[in-house]
């Protein structure tokens, strides 16, 4: 032992030694693309204005320079790994010489049994708490389903029981024939309020008003480095996006309805993506008459009437129409959570944008309704809270050929926040770091020289 012992110890510093470079280097390669980045869009923007060459000259000396340090990380990563690996090497051939070294001594010692039985337990350990770890893993997973099962049949029961309640007071006083008949008559009769607002209304388009020129806002990923506020970063993964829409539904609130649609653009101006972002109800007021379109009438009316042209459809129309997107022939993204994404899965069946849509992104969303209708093409990417009931409400259009296809990817994590556009945000980082592929060209680039020109428009009810 004491021979191994003196073998382990320079090993054990190459080891350390090894690891503090690979270390060392890891966090340089992570800060080096941003820089990149940076540099690459000073670049575009002083070629862009014509800037002198000496400070071009400048920029491009920079961007070799760093190339170069990303390259050398790289290279002093891989042989800081390569070091380990031929110090994990050595260890395994000093440990097999002093196993059989102690092999041989333990033959002829008469605590034979008792040094094997620790020596039995002391290797053990590392699997047996792995084996532990992995099974308290599982576990708890599945106690997280069955938790969050049980939390919505005890919200549901509570609720069934206090409609109950509330019920037999009333039948108790007016009977419960006439109760039947009143609730048939008030349900009948908000519902057709909403089939005539939103079958027959049209929105008003509030900015830019109708006849102002719509002018978008040109953001670029390297913009991210002087921002002040979130808005002014470029959406580059799903959870951005959902937490970009949340920040619609707050600037909106429940008097209007902030639509956004995206279009990718090249350096050349050629536009080779739209993202359409689509906002989550804001207004819960069943009378609302001059207030935000995304509200409980286009809920009910998605949910019971799919296809039917809301207020809320149309104004959709209007953004696609006005930003250009519909006369374009490049693909287009529908993403929204809630309320969005189930007009962002309606709008996908449309056959107005056949052929046009490729991917449609949904956080918290019923949109399963629709997949019969999807063309299977169409890469479908939802995040689902278990413990939040409102994907599953499908309601009426739901049918058995409704079955999600291969480019469908659905995930079902557990969070306690229920519905929330930035629990969506942190979910989706978590579970889908990266872009589907296919899906990039709708994030702006720097590298590619692509950014986004944002076109925002804002509606009421009519």
């Amino acid at each position: 032992m004491q021979t191994y012992a003196a073998d382990l110890r320079p090993i054990q510093q190459d080891a350390t030694a090894a690891i503090a470079t690979a270390e060392y280097y890891e966090q340089k390669s992570a800060t080096i693309p941003n820089d990149i980045s940076r540099r690459e869009g000073d670049l575009l923007r002083a070629e862009a204005v014509e800037a002198p060459q000496p400070q071009i000259d400048e920029i491009e000396a920079d961007l070799r320079r760093m190339r170069q340090a990303q390259s050398n990380a790289a290279s002093q990563v891989q042989d800081a790994r390569q070091q380990l690996y031929r110090a994990r090497e050595r260890l395994r051939a000093i440990a097999d010489v002093a196993i059989s070294h102690i092999e041989t001594a333990i033959e002829g010692d008469s605590d034979s049994a008792f040094d094997n039985w620790n020596q039995f337990w002391d290797g053990a350990a590392g699997w047996i708490g792995e084996w532990a770890a992995n099974v308290l893993k599982g576990i708890l997973e599945v106690l997280g389903e069955l938790l969050a099962i049980l939390v919505a049949i005890v919200v549901i029961i509570v609720v069934i029981i206090i409609v109950i309640a509330v019920l037999s007071a009333i039948a108790a006083i007016i009977g419960w024939v006439a109760l039947g008949i009143l609730a048939a008559l008030l349900v009948g009769a908000m519902l057709l309020t909403f089939l005539i607002r939103d079958g027959l209304g049209t929105p008003i388009r509030r900015s830019p008003a109708p006849g102002e020129e719509l002018k978008p806002k040109k953001k670029y990923p390297s913009d991210a480095d002087d921002a002040t506020t979130t808005d002014q970063y470029t959406s580059q993964d799903y959870g951005d996006l959902f937490e970009e829409v949340g920040r619609q539904d707050v600037a909106g609130g429940d008097q209007r309805t902030v639509i956004r649609v995206v279009a990718i653009t090249d350096a050349a101006g050629n536009v080779i993506g739209y993202r359409v972002q689509l906002p989550s109800t804001q207004n819960w007021s069943p009378m609302n008459g001059d207030g935000a379109l995304n509200d409980l009438s286009a809920d009910a009316m998605l949910a019971l009437f799919p296809g039917l042209e809301t207020q809320y459809k149309k104004a959709v129309w209007d953004a696609l129409e006005s930003s250009g997107a519909l006369d374009s022939d490049a693909p287009i993204m529908l993403t929204g959570w809630s309320l969005g994404g189930m007009m962002a899965g309606d709008l996908a069946t449309d056959p107005r944008l056949s052929g046009r849509v490729q991917s449609v992104v949904t956080a918290g969303s019923a949109i399963d309704k629709h997949a019969g209708e999807i063309d299977p093409s169409v890469r479908v990417t939802q995040v689902n809270n278990r413990w939040d009931p409102v994907h599953t409400l499908e309601f009426v259009g739901y049918g058995p050929n409704d079955v999600p296809g291969p480019n469908w990817q659905t995930y079902h994590p557990v969070d306690i926040r229920i519905h929330d556009a930035n629990m969506y945000g942190e979910l989706a980082d978590d579970l889908v770091p990266e872009v589907r592929p296919g899906d990039e060209i709708f994030f702006a680039d720097d590298l590619k020289n692509t950014h986004e020109e944002v076109y925002e428009m804002v509606y009421s009810r009519g």
